[in-house]
């Protein structure tokens, strides 16, 4: 038999234990006790899973080769001793040396290329395939990050608008931390509730501030980026209810405050529209009064009972009825402990989820407002680019 016959049948060997073999698992079971240990030390059982199976089946073909290597180059000994005895043993030597180090090339070949078209062969050492886990980026994707840490270490979520209702991230966020996409002129504003829907005891998140520790239980959350230029007409604010007058134009006659756009407008000062009620009256859009004389606060009494002096009347104690959000604002009524300036122990976001055309509300909710025992104190005016 020619050295190149030897080759091809080596050849074919080795590719039916690498390649046929393993198929025959997908339709019968292991069913010998014992398998032999290949010269790297692997075996199977009829325990043995796929992978160990194939990891075996690729260790005994590339035993064959070796061992045929190693015997062939035995032979090739043992001829190249019996020259002087026979003139043909030398050339024959050489011929079985040349054969052995061509197999051991193709063998190495082989290897290398089942390797690179299959990189699962080279790592077959593995018992059972492990599932992968995806690595949490190192850093945040814009937006409001949510975390269950308190360091805002492993992001739990990413907003980048409203979130009426967390689900199963209720009430389990203790930190937080906006991340601002300067490049694409993006940034974020957010406020915390306790209840969905954007209501309840409430915490402003300082958009300039790193990791935050959140201080109230967090059920629904606004989310919106912030306008510095914004566009709109203002706010208006209304003491009449829309159940007594139809039409919010209309509702001006019962007394309204209109706050506008330059006064919403921080032109880059970085101030927020923050105003205590009881320091805002209902004097319309020039400064004066808008109230009818007989509905204004009477200051000071006659002797005979007659109102001497009239007051405009203020925002606060539930004068507010209805709301015009007349341009993309957030229009935010806060309780602000006045032991504590800075902290929001209430807040109502309008629009809210009832305002389907998020121009305000027809009549404010105040028997709900009420009873979360906090009196609304202040009006948060956020100039935002979609409402």
């Amino acid at each position: 038999m020619t050295n190149k016959k030897l080759k091809l049948i080596f050849l074919c060997l080795l590719a039916l234990f690498v390649f046929v073999f393993p198929f025959k698992i997908f339709a019968v079971n292991l069913e010998v006790a014992e398998y032999p240990e290949t010269i790297t030390g692997s075996t199977v059982t009829s325990q043995s899973n796929l992978a160990q199976y194939l990891k075996y089946v690729f260790d005994f073909g590339m035993s064959i080769g070796l061992s045929l290597v190693f015997l062939t180059l035995v032979v090739a000994g043992i001829f190249y001793f019996a020259a002087p005895a026979s003139p043909n043993a030398l050339a024959i030597a050489k011929d079985r040396i040349s054969g052995a180090i061509s197999g051991l090339l193709i063998l190495l070949l082989t290897y290398l290329i089942i390797t690179t078209i299959n990189p699962y062969l080279s790592i077959f050492k593995m018992n059972s395939l492990e599932s992968v886990n995806v690595p949490v980026p190192s850093t945040e994707a814009y937006g409001v990050n949510f975390y269950n840490s308190n360091d805002c270490s492993n992001v739990s979520a990413t907003y980048t608008e409203n979130i009426s209702d967390l689900g199963d991230l209720k009430n389990k966020v203790n930190s937080i931390k906006i991340s601002q996409n300067a490049d694409g002129d993006i940034y974020y504003i957010s406020v915390l509730y306790d209840n969905t829907n954007f209501w309840g005891k409430c915490q402003y998140i300082n958009p300039n501030t790193g990791c935050q520790s959140v201080n109230v239980s967090t059920a629904s959350a606004s989310i919106y980026t912030y306008d510095f230029s914004p566009t709109g007409n203002g706010v208006y604010l209304y003491r009449k209810s829309f159940n007594e007058v139809s039409g919010k134009e209309e509702n001006k006659d019962g007394g309204y405050l209109r706050i506008t756009n330059t006064q919403i407008e921080n032109k880059g000062s970085g101030a927020l529209y923050r105003k205590e009620l009881s320091s805002l009256s209902f004097t319309g859009e020039g400064g004066d009064c808008t109230v009818p004389m007989a509905e204004r606060d009477c200051i000071q009494w006659s002797d005979t009972g007659k109102c001497l002096t009239y007051k405009c009347p203020t925002l606060d104690k539930e004068n507010i009825t209805s709301i015009k959000i007349d341009g993309n604002y957030l229009v935010l009524l806060i309780y602000i402990d006045p032991l504590d300036k800075g902290a929001y122990s209430y807040c109502q976001a309008f629009p809210g989820d009832d305002d389907t055309n998020k121009d305000g509300p027809q009549q404010v909710k105040w028997d709900a407002i009420r009873s979360s025992g906090y009196e609304p104190n202040y009006i948060l005016i956020i100039p935002v680019k979609q409402k």
